[in-house]
Order: structure tokens, then sequence, then C-alpha cells
């Protein structure tokens, strides 16, 4: 039996605090939580050189840093959804800002297309064999049965 309780019988106030002030609260949240598990689980450093990704340095700096842009196909990849719908998603939901390394505030993307043109650049720069061993070497400790391949060709 679930208990409804309705508005108008009882005051209750929220809190609506911003993030900037509360930043700290906001992403020690979003590292208990499986995605933020899963970032921190990630070797970034490793993969950005492997796929040669560094900030632009000239012109208007771009809205997905080298682990932004590294963040946003494995978030793709975790949500299971289109480029449009993964966009958003990122508009509404702080816990893919953060994964991203985005903050985007009261700004929205607008342009769906940028997850495309992004998964275009990495896959010219894909060596997926550097990649899947920098990943082994870093998982390995947990890795129980090393003698088994299991890839995900959509990834």
């Amino acid at each position: 039996m679930v208990k409804v309780r309705r508005f108008n019988n009882f005051q209750h106030t929220f809190s609506f605090t911003s993030r900037i002030e509360q930043f700290d609260l906001f992403f020690n949240r979003f590292l208990e939580e499986d995605l933020g598990k899963i970032y921190s689980a990630v070797p970034w450093e490793e993969p950005i050189r492997t796929f040669g990704l560094i900030d632009a340095r000239k012109g208007p700096s771009a809205i997905f840093g080298p682990q932004g842009k590294l963040a946003l196909m494995l978030l793709k990849h975790y949500a299971g959804c289109s480029d449009r719908r993964l966009v958003e998603q990122l508009n509404g939901n702080i816990d893919y800002q953060f994964f991203c390394g985005i903050d985007l505030g009261s700004d929205r993307l607008a342009n769906y297309k940028i997850v495309s043109e992004i998964r275009c650049e990495l896959a010219k720069k894909l060596n997926i064999d550097k990649i899947q061993q920098i990943l082994f070497d870093h998982w390995s400790p947990c890795i129980q049965n090393k003698n088994s391949i299991v890839m995900d060709a959509t990834c």
C-alpha cells in the first residue's frame, strides 16, 4: 500500500542552493553513485595521451576537454541512447555533466551533432590494442579470469 500525501495539506520548504556554493557536496554525492564509481575507476590520463588529445590553445575553448570527449563516449554507451537524447540528458542531469567534466549551469547544449563529431574525431585516432592494454593493465588486479576476452563491438 502506497501512502500519498497531498502538497496542499502540508508545508515544506525546498532548498535551491547553488551548485557553485555546494560543489563539493554535489560532486561527492556523484562519486558515491554508480556513474561516479565508473568515473573514479577509469585511468583517464593514459587514454588521453594514447588518443593524442589536447586542450585547444587558440580560438574559442571547446565545450568538452580531452577527458570530457572520452567520457562522453563512455556515457553514450552507459546511457544507451541516441545522440539527441544524450544531449537532452546532459542538459538536465548534473551527474552526466560531472562525468564529462562540464558545468552547463543555466546554459543548454543545442547541437546534438556534437556527439557524432566527437565520435568521428576519436574514431580517427583510436588504437584499440593500446587502449585495451591500458585498461587491462589498470584493472588487472580486479579481473578474475584473465584468459577470457569480452569485447563490445559497438564501443
